[in-house]
């Protein structure tokens, strides 16, 4: 630098190592009238140049050092290994990214870059525009869900029935479980569901082969349970939900109802300042049903959703069946690739060849490029909803991976799968990206949700917490499937979980964690999230009644006359009333009878009375759980 505080360009030039010809670029950049060489620079403009220049040098070391964790010619597991993620983030994402899911696949490096780039991995911006000419527009794939009797079903064959009678507008069918509507040129595929349990158990065992929601309302009931349960499963998924307000025609409708509803539960319309889209409709008029598909072909095109045909052949099972005269028939989704007639693919743990496929239309077809509903024969058994499939490269391949699920069904041993514990749970989030801890929430009366709710936001912990789902009742296998769909645990107030959910819960390995003491529910999950040693009350249930009828006794009060399902009933011990697997009264067995007789206790499989302590309202079809408790750390 000279004396005088100036600095000819190729002065600076040589200070900072670059040809003066880059620094004239650097200086336009910057908006930096120069006369070529010639240019005189003040400090502080001199200043704001090397400033900048070493930005440009630090984005570009960091780049090569992000740079440096892509590289090509790694299976989808050393993807996975090498970013630090879970192998089941990326089954549930790279079909819909329009890259294959196959096991023993090896991806290029541009595919592991693009795939890292659209997971949101740190490294730099995917920008190979001869890579992505690969990649097509394709048809959204959309689930209708909704609570019982809304008008789910109703709404798909209102959209069947309209579109076979405009013709040109679009035309659709059903023979397969999928229904195809074509719309101004464009394609959107329905998959018909049962229902959001459903759609989590296929999301569990596979992809999420969903990109769009319907939630259906109708307009003249509002938000039920089920619409509150399938709208948290949807969010699970993270797929973009549209609100179909659905009888709009029938006297009470009341569409705004149902949105401040849904707003409350964070779906705020558009109209309101918020991101979520709801269309007015009926069913059994037809009115909107073209706005609304409309609305989902939009919807698809903001998500710019692609898929590679040129690639391997993969997709998702969305159900299948035993047909009397063909065989096992699989109706799936293919993702990527174009599936052909003779191709051997595997699904799960069943490699076949496929031998026949008809589209949704029921033609029959030699092949099908993604991404399309298809119904496929010739496997030797039927598949499970929600496996994924991968076309194998020859016979050779086939025979290749039917030797190696045997061999490893034969050195399999069978583990039972205990459930994690919270405390288990919380050391796991260590290793996770989002470290947040998922919760379920289910209480016997909408007063107690309300009270729990406010006490588990009242924690103070450094760890997240985030209620995926709430609601009054048991714990059935829909809470299991959620919490097990986001890596939760399920907790519990004054409620018991059916039979089906604790099996659920143990194939799983989820936690179901009861209680009938708030404060007992505050302080234990308070110092497990804090990590201090608790002193857990464990109760151990000695047996279980179930009462058949009630006897009113003069001077006794009702007696119960039982039938003893599990264990034992024993006399003064401590007993729970429960009602729909809603606890609804603590007691104590004050008197137990075999015919006549008092008697200390009674077997499974026998009858007999039981009194409660301070307790008559016994009704026949309620449980008692007979118990003791002891506590001990955890």
């Amino acid at each position: 630098m000279s004396k005088d505080g100036k600095n000819r360009v190729y002065e600076i030039a040589r200070e900072v190592g670059l040809k003066p010809q880059r620094l004239i670029e650097i200086m336009e950049e910057l908006g930096i009238k120069n006369k070529g060489n010639l240019s005189i620079i003040d400090d502080e403009t001199t200043k704001v140049i090397k400033e900048y220049i070493k930005e440009l040098r630090d984005k570009k070391k960091e780049d090569e050092t992000r740079s440096r964790k892509i590289a090509g010619n790694i299976t989808i597991k050393e993807f996975a290994d090498r970013f630090g993620i879970p192998l089941t983030e990326i089954r549930e994402r790279i079909m819909k990214l329009g890259l294959p899911y196959k096991p023993t696949r090896r991806l290029s490096r541009d595919e592991v870059h693009y795939l890292a780039a659209e997971l949101g991995l740190d490294v730099p911006e995917f920008e190979n525009a001869e890579f992505l000419k690969s990649f097509v527009k394709r048809a959204p794939v959309v689930t209708v869900m909704g609570h019982v009797d809304h008008g789910k079903t109703t709404l798909l064959d209102a959209i069947r029935k309209t579109s076979v009678a405009l013709k040109e507008k679009g035309q659709i069918t059903q023979t397969i479980g999928a229904s195809t509507v074509k719309i101004d040129g464009d394609e959107i595929i329905f998959i018909d569901t049962p229902g959001h349990e459903a759609f989590t158990e296929m999301r569990l065992r596979g992809s999420i082969v969903t990109d769009i929601v319907v939630l259906v309302v109708a307009a003249d009931e509002g938000v039920k349970e089920q619409t509150i349960e399938s709208l948290n499963h949807a969010r699970a998924a993270k797929v973009p939900i549209i609100v179909a307000i659905n009888k709009i025609d029938k006297p009470g409708a009341d569409p705004e109802r149902v949105k401040q509803q849904l707003a409350d539960r964070g779906l705020l319309p558009e109209e309101w300042g918020g991101s979520t889209t709801y269309v007015p409709v009926s069913a059994k008029t037809g009115s909107g049903l073209q706005d609304l598909l409309e609305i989902i072909r939009l919807q698809s095109e903001f998500l710019n959703i692609r898929t590679d045909v040129n690639t391997v052949a993969s997709g998702t099972i969305i159900e299948s069946r035993i047909d009397k005269n063909i065989g096992p028939l699989a109706t799936a989704i293919v993702q990527t690739g174009t599936l052909r007639v003779g191709d051997y693919i595997r699904v799960g743990n069943i490699v076949g060849r496929v031998r026949f496929m008809f589209d949704t239309f029921g033609k029959r077809l030699s092949a099908i490029k993604a991404i399309s509903a298809v119904e496929i024969g010739g496997l030797p058994d039927i598949p499970e909803a929600g496996e994924i499939f991968y076309q194998l490269e020859s016979a050779e391949e086939a025979k290749e991976e039917t030797k190696l699920i045997e061999e490893t069904l034969k050195s399999k041993i069978t583990e039972t799968n205990v459930p994690k514990t919270l405390e288990e749970l919380l050391k796991g989030l260590e290793s996770r990206k989002e470290k947040k801890l998922y919760m379920v929430i289910k209480t016997d009366t909408h007063g107690s949700l309300e009270a729990v709710k406010k006490a588990v936001k009242e924690i103070k912990s450094n760890i997240p917490i985030e209620i995926i789902h709430e609601g009054v009742g048991g714990i059935v296998k829909s809470d299991v499937l959620l919490a097990s769909a986001t890596g939760g645990f399920i907790l519990g107030f004054n409620v018991r979980a059916t039979a089906e959910a604790k099996q659920e819960a143990k194939q799983r390995g989820i936690e179901i964690k009861t209680y009938d003491i708030i404060f007992e529910l505050v302080e234990e999950l308070t110092k497990l999230l804090q990590g201090m040693v608790v002193k857990e009350k464990k109760e151990v249930v000695l047996g279980k009644a179930l009462v058949k009828e009630t006897f009113k006794i003069s001077d006794v009060g009702v007696i119960a006359g039982s039938l003893v399902t599990e264990g034992r009933i024993v006399r003064n011990a401590k007993a729970k009333v429960i009602r729909d697997n809603a606890v609804i009264y603590n007691t104590e067995i004050a008197s137990l009878k075999r015919f006549k007789e008092d008697v200390r206790e009674v077997m499974k499989g026998y009858e007999c009375g039981i009194g409660l302590k301070n307790f008559n309202d016994i009704k026949a079809g309620d449980e008692i759980e007979v118990y003791s408790s002891t506590e001990e750390e955890q």
